[in-house]
């Protein structure tokens, strides 16, 4: 007796590739260049330091806007990157998969040919009322193939869109780049004018030292109101407004220009801020002596600082280089 008919069930191709696509976004335009940056100020830098403090203040915002767009890039290019090698991965797995079945449906096909008898394909009698078990296998497996080579076909696609998001979001992370660098250029440009503008010179009649305050950051202008007390009695434990202590001259100017608060005590100012290598020492930053921190003075410029040094003696320039006991420094913004 023939064998029954088979009644063939179709399976629904895995949806793998589909999920995919739609996790990468193929369904909408891809919207991967940052957002146009703000273009710089063409004009020329102002000559007044108000006009400099107020230009340098747009342009730090403005630079503070480019470097959060170039941040943002940088996110949306690891973003990118990980789901190309995702969708790499796939369309890798699916041709991996397919390449067995397709062997068999090959061995398959080749065995068909090679016997050519209508009773092989057909039933005993020739009839195509129902299909013979090669003829069963032959067609099951190129419907498989089939299944596999749309997924393949899909996954190729997404891949191929994984990589020109991520082509788009690389430009985009270069252009962000080059616009903060420009931003950043523009702001050392009218810190350049305005430092340049506010430079102080003082002498200390004193010491006879001469000293200059660069810059107008908050640290520099904090030295500049140090140097005003010059001549003041050192009285421990004072901070002012007529007598200092070392670390009571510091807190005093800092109060001078804002920044009120500031612990009157070395180990404790020491702690604050950012540390500075010595070959780095700018205007306005702290420097420190001893082993424990036991004295302190303001940086000024070419190795001299300004400071209260002991009871008997009152607030003056000194050098860097009189004292082999230097300890360090930081800077307090």
């Amino acid at each position: 007796m023939a064998p029954a008919p088979r009644r063939w069930r179709r399976i629904a191709p895995a949806t793998t590739a589909t999920m995919l696509l739609i996790g990468l976004g193929t369904a909408s335009p891809v919207t991967a260049h940052a957002a146009a940056p703000a273009r710089l100020n063409p004009t020329p830098a102002p000559t007044t330091e108000e006009g400099l403090r107020k230009s340098l203040d747009a342009l730090n915002e403005e630079a503070e806007i480019l470097t959060e767009q170039y941040n943002k890039t940088r996110v949306d290019l690891g973003n990118a990157q990980k789901a190309e090698r995702a969708a790499a991965r796939q369309a890798a797995h699916l041709r991996a998969q397919a390449a067995p079945a397709r062997e068999r449906l090959g061995r398959l096909a080749a065995a068909n040919y090679m016997t050519g008898a209508p009773d092989v394909i057909f039933g005993a009698d020739g009839s195509p009322d129902g299909l013979a078990e090669r003829a069963y296998l032959t067609q099951s497996q190129a419907s498989t193939v089939l299944s596999l080579q749309q997924q393949i076909q899909q996954a190729e696609a997404a891949q191929r869109t994984a990589e020109a998001k991520t082509a788009q979001v690389e430009k985009a992370t270069e252009d962000a780049e080059q616009a903060r660098e420009a931003a950043r250029k523009k702001v050392a440009e009218v810190m350049k004018r305005l430092d340049k503008l506010t430079t102080t010179r003082v002498s200390d009649p004193r010491s006879g030292l001469r000293a200059t305050v660069k810059g107008s950051d908050l640290p520099a202008d904090m030295a500049r109101k140090a140097l005003t007390k010059l001549g003041s009695p050192y009285v421990w434990a004072a901070s002012g407004p007529n007598s200092f202590d070392c670390s009571g001259l510091v807190v005093w100017a800092y109060a001078q220009v804002g920044k009120r608060g500031l612990p009157h005590y070395t180990g404790a100012l020491y702690g604050l801020g950012t540390k500075v290598p010595r070959n780095q020492l700018r205007s306005g930053d702290l420097v420190y002596f001893g082993g424990s921190l036991h004295h302190m003075g303001i940086y000024l410029s070419d190795g001299k600082y300004v400071h209260a040094p002991r009871t008997g003696d009152v607030v003056k320039i000194s050098k860097l280089s009189d004292r082999s006991d230097y300890a360090g420094a930081n800077r307090i913004s």
